[in-house]
């Protein structure tokens, strides 16, 4: 295979979508895709999926995944070059999808690298030296030992300033502290962000949080589901926060949330649902309007027992909830591990008419998108996308070419397109489904050459 493939290969990439009775949800015009670059950049662990981490800044390019010996590996090129250099750090993963990576960049352009942890002494690196992957070290501890022994869910995100900002939870599933520590370009070192931890589950139950993330009022949002156990059914009572700075907390209402966030906190809950009751960490989307206002889209049990989708909105303060799909399903997960979602929920959205879009995949219905009026809510359409994931990528990309069984195909995007951004890169890889207990494939699985693909969408 060669490793440069420049080509101008314009593709139609089609979409259906279940007849309406006003033009407005006919489907819509093919958009067409143009492959102007494809860089193989490594063969890459396809046994079971786990997150990779793609950063482009300026004129530079990094990737962070597991190469095919499993080891915990850096790519990284200059954007007019074509060769990648690697950096292979001493960290192997298993079969754990829980291990994901994530990476970002401070303020003097140093690299900060963690993942691969599930229950694990923290693994964290940073470079030495501005875009340097070769300057790699390991640090330990980050800031303190008797906390980083039992780590998982690392993250990356920036403050209002700039400064990098790293969370993690210690502790395992119904007995779990997220702390939050913020990195100091001058001491080189990462101290707590507050004294006390964000989420503590005071030893009963631990927090799964979306976020927090920036949203277009300039404050930070956070979501996040109660768990009582390691079983996934134990999650309960969606919950709400907000902050100017990730220091100070507030409901949506603006009462105070003193730190750390905990069960006693029942100001912030959204919807109080019960254990057991159809809500899954994972299984929730916060978006925004265009006056800066919180929606949550989720998952629970309705009043017969079927999973569906529910849509939390604001007013006054207040929160109130209304479903918004009517599916004859019920997804009755259960137990520890990780698990393939049968529904799944991707971010929402208004569209130019002020319609709420929320897309999802159904295991009995696929790919399709719930459309509710903006205004009273009231849902207008649940239509079939059967090529909804092809929108952004080449209908020739979108099928597996390993000969896998069960083999998929994973994407991970810097930016989509969009009015500014009419060509954007996308990494794809091949990877097989989940393994729930983290067992290893009975018999060796070939890796998947991982590929950089710069594309064109054009209307």
């Amino acid at each position: 295979m060669n490793r440069i493939i420049k080509t101008a290969l314009i593709l139609s990439i089609a979409f259906t979508a279940c007849q309406q009775a006003t033009p407005k949800f006919e489907a819509q015009a093919q958009p067409t895709f143009e492959i102007l670059e494809a860089i193989e950049v490594d063969s890459v662990v396809a046994d079971f999926p786990v997150g990779f981490r793609f950063l482009s800044t300026g004129e530079w390019q990094f990737i962070a995944y597991f190469n095919k010996y499993r080891a915990l590996t850096v790519a990284s090129r200059r954007t007019n070059e074509k060769k990648w250099a690697y950096q292979v750090l001493p960290s192997k993963v298993g079969w754990d999808s829980h291990n994901r990576i994530t990476m970002a960049l401070d303020r003097d352009q140093c690299l900060h690298l963690s993942g691969n942890m599930h229950n694990d002494t923290l693994v964290y690196f940073k470079t030495k030296k501005p875009l340097d992957i070769t300057s790699f070290e390991r640090v330990l501890p980050m800031v303190a030992m008797q906390d980083e022994l039992r780590c998982t869910y690392p993250s990356f995100i920036k403050n209002a300033d700039g400064a990098l900002i790293y969370s993690y939870r210690k502790g395992g599933s119904g007995n779990g502290i997220n702390f939050t520590n913020v990195y100091d370009e001058n001491t080189k070192s990462f101290q707590r962000l507050t004294d006390q931890p964000l989420f503590d589950g005071r030893g009963l139950m631990s927090a799964y949080a979306s976020g927090p993330r920036l949203g277009p009022d300039s404050l930070f949002h956070v979501i996040w589901f109660w768990r009582d156990t390691p079983s996934c059914e134990t999650n309960h009572d969606l919950s709400y926060a907000r902050s100017p700075d990730l220091v100070n907390w507030e409901t949506a209402d603006g009462q105070k949330i003193n730190l750390p966030i905990s069960p006693d906190a029942t100001s912030s809950i959204v919807d109080p649902v019960p254990p057991g009751g159809g809500v899954i960490n994972g299984g929730a989307r916060l978006f925004f309007n265009d006056m800066g206002e919180p929606h949550i889209a989720y998952m629970k049990y309705d009043a017969a027992g079927k999973s569906q989708i529910f849509l939390a909105t604001l007013s006054n303060g207040a929160w109130s909830s209304k479903q918004i799909s009517n599916w004859d399903y019920r997804w009755a997960f259960s137990g520890p591990g990780s698990i393939d979602f049968h529904i799944r929920l991707q971010k929402g959205y208004f569209n130019s008419d002020g319609q709420i879009i929320i897309p999802y995949f159904h295991i009995k219905k696929g790919d399709g998108e719930l459309v509710v009026d903006g205004t009273n809510l009231v849902t207008l359409a649940d239509r079939s996308l059967s090529l909804a994931k092809s929108i952004n990528y080449p209908a020739e990309l979108l099928d597996p070419s390993s000969k896998i069984d069960s083999v998929s195909v994973r994407w991970l995007n810097v930016n989509k397109p969009s009015k500014n951004h009419k060509e954007y890169y996308a990494l794809r890889w091949e990877t097989m489904g989940k393994r729930r207990f983290y067992q290893a494939p009975s018999s060796p699985v070939k890796p998947s050459v991982m590929t950089l693909y710069l594309l064109q969408k054009k209307e």
